[in-house]
């Protein structure tokens, strides 16, 4: 029988979960005596990604911080960790070794992952204990998969070649080595002989040798890097060369095929259709894991069709965030919506446009024939922020399905917009009633009040005295919309609540603090993104065993492990800036509660 997990058991589980990221993460950290693989590499190298060695990162406070946990505690006691645990147990059997002590020593000195472009070949590079141990546990793994094959009736899985005195083998078209104390696995024949010739060799042509990946590595050490945090990862990709050989041409090359990403990262895509490469870096801190993308950018980039992501001259600016304490998520950014509107045409594709165009004529109907680009949207200023929070309801009110509520903040252009906005809000709400009446929906009630000197502009859905809702209310009553204007403030929210809280915080708040010069700030709350999922939890097992054809429960066992994994995370934050380089960074502060 299988006992709780000990000390150990969470450590092979982190060595084990360390050791698939490596894998998809895959900065040179070789010991002196080890060459340096990237002169094993060829100069046509497309992507390259290196890692510290997997004990640097298990020894790693962060490591000690997710090992006490409540969270994966609670996680590595579920069924499907259960079976991951006898598995690993078995492996551990068969190799005659620990997870653990096999993650270090396999990459004791390091984690090299390569995509060539001449090749068209991927290669994994790790630098190991010592030779002596590699050629053992090649043997061991060799010895393994035969004796698998022979209990099952099965050939020779296993084929063995020499290359220049190099002995590998292959196993279902991949073909793996040892060049000295270096594994080394790649699904290309061509990519393997390209390596052992320049470790043979010493050629001049290699990875080193590259202009742009020596300009593109000395250009990432620029990031900062605070005195808390570790420097893990670090990755270079060549977007000419992707670029050229047709990939991801929608993103490298071609126009936005929607609305939302061309909004979301419109400034970043106008750098990244521009640029020759792009950097990446991971660190990790005692409680906090960080990721840093970083692209060159040159203002004239996003000049020419993106003004509205970067604005003028480039200094578009995110205003402070409102005091984002108990919110879910909260958003500042810089989007001169107007703009984005109007020029569209040179944006999107034909069919975005088709679709924007038959949007835009549908809005100027519901706006009283005000341009919905130029009128609407031209009415704010460029700096907007986003609040979304948890809704608490009362017993006898409360929704079926739970949804939380949402709101937009904006400053005026013109303070005497607001009597236009009163007008449209009202003209909404009895278009809302009116196409809920054809339906069978509740209607909506508009109300108002002064407080503070705010003006609030709201609209509630009015309950059917003698009906019962058995299941809980409609969806419809997670809504009561809500218009309200303080100085040149306006707030559009989804609940009256959210709306009276926003403004009350945002009045506290300094509006000409910039949040240090970042385009755009994301905030979210992983707490509360738990609370609403195990809220609405049979909604969305129900969603699943429907979009993903699931039983019941398949479908709680991957709602519930969704809902752990979200328990791990305490708050996410995303930045995106722009200077000599567009810089994104993702920061996840871990849930350290014990």
């Amino acid at each position: 029988m299988l006992t709780l997990p000990g000390n150990h058991s969470m450590r092979s589980l982190a060595a084990f979960l360390t050791f698939l990221i490596s894998l998809v993460l895959p900065i040179r950290f070789t010991a002196a005596d080890e060459p340096d693989v990237r002169k094993m590499l060829p100069a046509t190298s497309a992507i390259y990604i290196e890692v510290k060695s997997l004990e640097s990162v298990l020894e790693h406070p962060l490591s000690k911080t997710l090992q006490d946990s409540s969270a994966l505690k609670k996680l590595w006691r579920s069924p499907d960790a259960m079976k991951l645990r006898g598995g690993l147990l078995l492996f551990e059997f068969a190799i005659g070794d620990k997870v653990e002590s096999l993650a270090k020593n396999l990459t004791a000195n390091g984690f090299h992952f390569v995509v060539d472009k001449t090749t068209e070949g991927a290669g994994f590079l790790t630098c190991t204990e010592s030779k002596e141990w590699l050629d053992e546990y090649l043997q061991k793994l060799v010895k393994l998969a035969r004796a698998d094959a022979n209990s099952k009736n099965q050939p020779d899985p296993i084929r063995e070649a020499e290359y220049r005195g190099i002995r590998g083998y292959e196993f279902q078209n991949v073909i793996v080595g040892s060049i000295g104390s270096i594994l080394l696995v790649t699904n290309k024949k061509e990519l393997s002989k390209n390596i052992i010739d320049r470790h043979l060799d010493s050629t001049d042509d290699h990875l080193l040798s590259n202009s742009l990946f020596q300009r593109a590595w000395t250009s990432n050490e620029k990031l900062e890097l605070k005195d808390s945090e570790e420097s893990i990862a670090k990755a270079f990709v060549d977007l000419d060369m992707l670029r050229n050989a047709g990939v991801a041409a929608d993103l490298l090359i071609g126009k936005a095929r929607d609305f939302a990403s061309e909004l979301i990262l419109g400034g970043l895509l106008a750098s990244i259709q521009k640029t020759s490469f792009a950097t990446g870096e991971l660190f990790l801190a005692e409680n906090k894991l960080s990721i840093q993308l970083c692209v060159p950018y040159q203002r004239e980039w996003a000049e020419a069709s993106r003004t509205f992501f970067v604005g003028p001259m480039g200094n578009g600016h995110a205003s402070s965030l409102i005091d984002s304490s108990g919110w879910m998520a909260s958003l500042s950014a810089y989007r001169n919506l107007t703009e984005l509107w109007i020029r569209a045409g040179d944006l999107f594709d034909e069919k975005v446009n088709d679709q924007l165009a038959q949007a835009d004529s549908t809005l100027t109907t519901l706006f009283s024939g005000k341009d919905f680009g130029r009128d609407i949207l031209g009415a704010i200023e460029p700096q907007v922020q986003l609040v979304a929070a948890e809704q608490q309801f009362e017993p006898s009110n409360t929704p079926a399905i739970q949804l939380p509520s949402f709101g937009l903040v904006a400053k005026l252009k013109d303070p005497r917009m607001k009597k236009e906005l009163k007008r449209i809000f009202q003209s909404f709400i009895g278009f809302l009633n009116v196409a809920g009446a054809m339906e069978g929906n509740p209607q909506l009630d508009l109300d108002s009040e002064s407080i503070d000197g705010k003006q609030i502009y709201t609209a509630a859905y009015i309950r059917e005295g003698d009906k019962q809702y058995e299941n809980g209310l409609p969806i419809q009553f997670n809504f009561s919309p809500t218009l309200a204007f303080d100085g040149d403030l306006v707030f559009i929210a989804s609940t009256n609540t959210l709306v009276k809280k926003v403004a009350i915080l945002s009045a506290k708040q300094n509006e000409a603090e910039a949040l240090a010069k970042n385009n755009t700030v994301l905030k979210v709350d992983f707490k509360s993104a738990q609370n609403a999922l195990e809220t609405n939890r049979r909604q969305w097992v129900a969603q699943n065993m429907l979009e993903k054809g699931h039983s019941k429960l398949e479908a709680e066992k991957e709602t519930d492990t969704l809902i752990s994994l979200l328990s791990l995370l305490r708050t996410g934050t995303a930045a995106l800036r722009f200077d000599d380089h567009v810089r994104l960074q993702f920061d996840l502060d871990i849930n350290s509660d014990r």
